[in-house]
């Protein structure tokens, strides 16, 4: 992975909310980076999860709350 990649997962991350675990490994991950200047296939895969789920999250809670209303629910 490199610099530009991890940036941009880590913004995309930063504007989630994580949870203690997932900040603390995000945090460490990006310690290592700097100091080491690469990350384990290990720590990608780990960091590659976390963005995807939260990208699903983002999606499926985006696309439930903005669901049409039913007219039923209209108060008459």
């Amino acid at each position: 992975m490199n610099d530009k990649r991890l940036k941009c997962i880590l913004v995309g991350l930063k504007r989630d909310e994580l949870t203690l675990g997932e900040r603390q490994f995000i945090e460490a991950v990006e310690k290592y980076f700097y100091e080491k200047g690469v990350l384990t296939d290990q720590q990608e895969s780990i960091l590659e999860g976390i963005c995807r789920e939260k990208i699903w999250m983002r999606k499926a809670f985006f696309n439930r709350n903005n669901l049409p209303r039913d007219s039923s629910s209209k108060a008459a």
